[in-house]
């Protein structure tokens, strides 16, 4: 799915460092979730469900899948935008990125992460989402 059909979206901002890449100078595979999750965050916050708030809801957000689709490189200190869009929460919530060069607008990475509810103090995988989400969510709905 594509993030323009989410029912919320937020747009993060990062430039490739040093660390992120490997010696031909673009940002190795491996680090690729390190730029998804400023996107989850940016869209999280939108929604005003950031970590101290999912720890306060008594329910953590655990990824249990993702999946990526390398179209172009990001390359050493290259700007880019991921844009994050909420396409799932009713049993799971699935996050959409569309990575795109700053500059340019191209597109370089189409990904997707997916989370369950884990009710912290029981240590118990949720089957459906919790009422917060839906609460959070209530304005997009």
């Amino acid at each position: 799915m594509r993030p323009d059909r989410a029912i919320i979206r937020a747009t993060a901002e990062a430039r490739a460092q040093f660390y992120d890449c490997d010696p031909m100078g673009v940002v190795w595979h491996g680090n690729y979730p390190r730029f998804l999750e400023l996107g989850r965050v940016a869209v999280l916050h939108a929604i005003d469900y950031g970590y101290r708030a999912m720890e306060a809801s008594g329910y953590a957000w655990p990824v249990v899948d993702m999946g990526i689709k390398y179209a172009q490189p990001i390359r050493l200190l290259q700007t880019v935008e991921i844009d994050a869009g909420i396409v799932e929460w009713e049993n799971r919530l699935k996050i959409t990125f569309d990575i795109r060069d700053k500059a340019s607008g191209k597109r370089l990475t189409r990904a997707y992460s997916v989370h369950v509810a884990v009710d912290i103090a029981k240590e118990q995988m949720q089957w459906e989402t919790p009422p917060i989400l839906r609460e959070k969510l209530r304005p997009w709905l």
